[in-house]
């Protein structure tokens, strides 16, 4: 059985460790087009905050992990087409690899507002870490910087650079933070978190122009007339399955990879794993693409079994996002924008800066935002993946003094102090 995986990040690397779980003897090839295969794209913010070597950046020390699993490792290589007929993947310049089992796991690629002056130097995307690298090293002089888009990259790119001694402005176009996980309440809690911590944070503030000296971005124009100096833009407005190189009927017209639960496509014998697949909400049943950590790292393990000749399946799948802000603890889940309806109950409790806030479908839990106060959120997450029936919902904001949270710390991301060596200083 010959396996090809197109993609090294965590869907990539632990599709191909279950393999050879279950199959020890069939030839794996990975194709990468980054240099740099298996860092964590995770912990990239943190090196750039300066308090992070390195090496702390991946999560895999690829040429001993190649050699013990036994992986054809192609790095520097860009898939270009995949003939499902033929069943080969062709890459530059031309060459053509054969697979029995295919997996598609080749990640996402930022999107580019059609703004004028977008393509100036110094106007950057942040994905890789070659784009990390770009944003610290462009200008030598590097004192202050604009970040257009407040998404949950967006702040936490923010934060850290903040950490390195950086002016940063945030520029969010909706009116409010994060808007596909937060509500109004909790953007405004956290957007006055930041601002408590030095950064400047605009919502409602949408780029229309960016200007330029010489070539190099000097400046951005807001969609309300206002002007402000940058040396330097990250791009942080969101990401598109990186599916260029795929053709029907793999994949959906300027969409994700459609995979059942097995992660399979409608093709026989491909599959898909991590932001370029198009998965199921466990709690509505509706599309969605689950693009964390944590969910391509399942998700690679399923489709690798499954490509040996297993027959998992991926369960449990919906969002979660968990951040500390400078010691304010911010966790999300599920459908927690969902307004009141026949069948939908809001819930919700605030306090300062502690505000809990769930969201019940015909009795069950399926969305919730903790800010401050995060110790249930272990519990509320059990609760959904069951699916129970809340009898009495105000149990569920009853403050647990000493529980843990059930969240492991890099389930979201720590600022402000250095998160705990990781087992076997391996990080998810």
């Amino acid at each position: 059985m010959r396996y090809v995986v197109v993609g090294s990040g965590p869907a990539g690397i632990s599709a191909a460790e279950e393999i050879r779980k279950i199959d020890s003897v069939g030839p794996i090839t990975m194709i990468t087009a980054d240099p740099h295969p298996a860092y964590s794209p995770v912990m990239l913010t943190y090196w750039m905050s300066s308090r992070y070597p390195k090496e702390r950046l991946f999560f895999r020390e690829m040429g001993p992990w190649a050699k013990d699993h036994r992986v054809d490792l192609r790095c520097g290589r860009q898939a270009k087409a995949v003939d499902v007929h033929r069943q080969v993947v062709t890459l530059s310049p031309g060459e053509e690899i054969a697979y029995d089992r295919l997996l598609i796991a080749a990640g996402a690629v930022p999107l580019i507002p059609p703004i004028s002056g977008i393509r100036a130097k110094g106007v950057c995307t942040f994905r890789t870490f070659a784009d990390a690298e770009e944003i610290l090293t462009s200008r030598r002089d590097l004192e202050h910087l604009c970040i257009m888009g407040g998404g949950f990259i967006g702040i936490k790119l923010a934060c850290h650079l903040r950490e390195r001694g950086l002016t940063v402005l945030v520029f969010e176009k909706e009116p409010r933070l994060a808007s596909r996980i937060f509500d109004q309440r909790a953007s405004d809690i956290v957007q006055e978190q930041l601002r408590r911590h030095g950064l400047s944070v605009e919502t409602g503030a949408g780029i229309a122009e960016i200007s330029n000296r010489d070539g190099w971005v000097s400046g951005v124009r807001l969609e309300d007339g206002r002007v402000f100096p940058t040396q330097i833009l990250v791009v942080a407005v969101g990401v598109r399955p990186n599916t260029s190189f795929i053709e029907a009927p793999i994949a959906a017209n300027g969409g994700g990879i459609p995979v059942d639960e097995r992660m399979e496509t409608s093709v026989p014998h491909v599959y898909a794993a991590g932001d370029v697949a198009t998965t199921w909400d466990s709690l509505t049943s509706s599309p969605f693409s689950n693009a964390v950590w944590p969910a391509a790292t399942r998700q690679g393990k399923v489709a690798g079994a499954n490509m040996a000749g297993g027959r998992r399946r991926y369960v449990h799948n919906f969002s979660l996002n968990a951040m500390n802000l400078y010691g304010l603890q911010v966790t999300t889940a599920g459908h927690s924008l969902e307004q009141e309806g026949d069948d939908i109950r809001v819930f919700q409790e605030e306090k300062g800066n502690e505000y809990r806030k769930i969201v019940l479908k015909s009795g069950a839990l399926i969305g919730f935002i903790l800010i401050g106060d995060t110790s249930r959120a272990g519990l509320f997450l059990s609760r959904m993946k069951r699916g129970d029936i809340i009898g009495n919902p105000a149990e569920l904001f009853t403050r647990i003094s000493h529980a843990p949270s059930g969240l492991l710390p890099y389930m979201g991301f720590r600022h402000g102090s250095l998160w705990p060596r990781c087992k076997d200083s391996v990080c998810p």
